[in-house]
Order: C-alpha cells, then structure tokens, then sequence
C-alpha cells in the first residue's frame, strides 16, 4: 500500500481523534438531518467560530459535507451508514478496555 492512502486514513482518524468532533459527528447522525453552525454551536455551548474550525476539519476529512440552502451553510454526515460502523466499533473498543481494566483490577484487590 502507498504511503498516500495511509495519511488518509490517518487524517480521517485525526479528525475523529478529538472529542468535540466526535461529539458533533454522533450528534449530526442521531439528527439525521443538515445543521447550521450556529445551531450546533448552540447545541455544544461553544463559540461559532471554535465550531467552524472543527466542522472544517471533519468537511476535510470528508466526514461531513456542507450544503448550502440560501444563505445558511448545513453540515450533514458524509456517508452515515460509513460512520455509524466507526463509532459502534469505537464504542466497543471502549467497552473491551473497560472490561480487561476491571479484571485487572479484581485480580488485585
């Protein structure tokens, strides 16, 4: 495999990687229809240019698409099917690390 598909993958990873953008991508899923900025800023309690910054990364990454309707900007998910597989799988991931570390910990005690 080309070095050129690893740093794809791991630009999608990075973006993923923070825990805003993860928030903003499972919330844009549960929604299921395109937001503006300023409602998921609202949504977050965040500032509307810290949301811009992260939606832009996740629009790079090509995890969200903007559509634009008038003079509003929307984000919705890419490829929602694509991304709940991500985060199910994270999700487990989570679930298994949790699971290992109680073990770990009853052995101990």
């Amino acid at each position: 495999m080309k070095m050129d598909a690893y740093d794809a993958k791991t630009q999608v990873v990075k973006a993923l990687a923070h825990p805003l953008r993860l928030a903003i991508c499972e919330y844009l899923l549960k929604i299921k229809e395109p937001r503006c900025v300023n409602h998921i800023a609202k949504k977050f309690s965040k500032n509307q240019s810290i949301i811009s910054k992260h939606l832009s990364i996740l629009q790079q990454a090509n995890i969200i698409t903007l559509k634009k309707e008038g003079t509003f900007n929307r984000y919705t998910v890419s490829n929602p099917e694509l991304l709940k597989c991500i985060i199910e799988s994270l999700n487990e991931l989570v679930k298994e690390k949790a699971l290992k570390s109680s073990k770990i910990i009853e052995m101990m005690g």
